[in-house]
Order: structure tokens, then C-alpha cells, then sequence
């Protein structure tokens, strides 16, 4: 038995064990591990291994492998993939595109759309640091609405 980073792994062959099978061997450590640990040229993993972050996969020297991800489906996506008429970046890709709804469709694109605004601020689209560039942006919106309203009352008195 083997999976990304050993944890599945320590959990599903303690229960196998507990429920009575005797012969069960895990990858310790994970394939991550074993690509760390065991020199390429000994090494029987062939090709890349997913992973769970923005490298999707990763090949034997544990560098970001060639595959991207589809932000509609999750799966991993080639550069051919890409290339398909049926690829739009955060909405669709070959494996999903007739899949989804035009609703869903739309909603990814207005997803995809947020995300690449927050790249341009320099900010992350999700998590705690887009939660805190809302607050400020939020804030900044009062600050000027106040300025602005302070400058039409002193407009109206002058």
C-alpha cells in the first residue's frame, strides 16, 4: 500500500491489521519519500506523482512536474489539454467541459475572473490574507464615502 505522504497509509493499515489481515505492507514515509530517498537510476516509480498544491505534480527530484490543474474539475491537465478549444482557464478543460453547466460554467469564469484581479492587486484570491485585503479594501471604501461626504457638507456651508 502506498499514498502521497505515508499518513493514509499508517491509517489504513492499522485498521487492515485490525480487522485481521496479517500480510500488510506499507510505502513508510510515502512516495514522496521514496523519491526523496532512492537514487533515480534504482528507482521503479515511473512518471509524475500528484500532489496536493499548486505543483500538482511532481516528478523523481521532487520538482513541479509538467501537469497543471483544472480549476473547474480539479484534474490534472496537460499543455495539450490546453491547447483544446474546449480549455478556458478556470472554467473548463477537455475532461469537464460537457460536464458542466453553462451556470456552472459562468460562475467558474466570474471565480477565475476574482482570482486574476487579486493577482494584479498582488494579493491571494483565498484564505487568510485575501480575508484580510477584503477588510482593508472594505475599510478604504468607508475612509473615502466619509472624505467624500465630509467634502459636500463643507461644499454646502462655503
Amino acid at each position: 500500500m502506498f499514498c502521497t505522504g505515508g499518513i493514509r497509509c499508517e491509517k489504513s493499515t492499522a485498521y487492515l491489521k485490525e480487522q485481521g489481515f496479517e500480510e500488510v505492507y506499507h510505502l513508510e514515509g510515502g512516495i514522496l519519500k521514496y523519491l526523496e530517498d532512492v537514487p533515480e537510476q534504482e528507482s521503479l516509480w515511473e512518471g509524475e506523482c500528484f500532489v496536493f498544491d499548486e505543483r500538482v505534480t511532481v516528478n523523481h527530484s521532487l520538482e513541479k512536474g509538467e501537469y497543471d490543474q483544472c480549476h473547474a474539475c480539479r484534474l490534472p491537465i496537460t499543455e495539450e489539454d490546453k491547447q483544446s478549444e474546449k480549455y478556458q482557464r478556470g472554467v473548463s478543460c477537455p475532461h469537464c467541459f460537457d460536464k458542466t453547466t453553462d451556470d456552472q460554467k459562468a460562475r467558474y469564469a466570474e471565480r477565475e475572473k476574482q482570482v486574476q484581479l487579486a493577482l494584479k492587486r498582488g494579493e491571494a484570491h483565498i484564505g487568510l490574507e485575501s480575508n484580510e485585503a477584503a477588510e482593508q479594501h472594505r475599510m478604504e471604501k468607508i475612509r473615502r464615502r466619509e472624505q467624500d461626504r465630509l467634502a459636500a457638507k463643507q461644499k454646502q456651508h462655503s
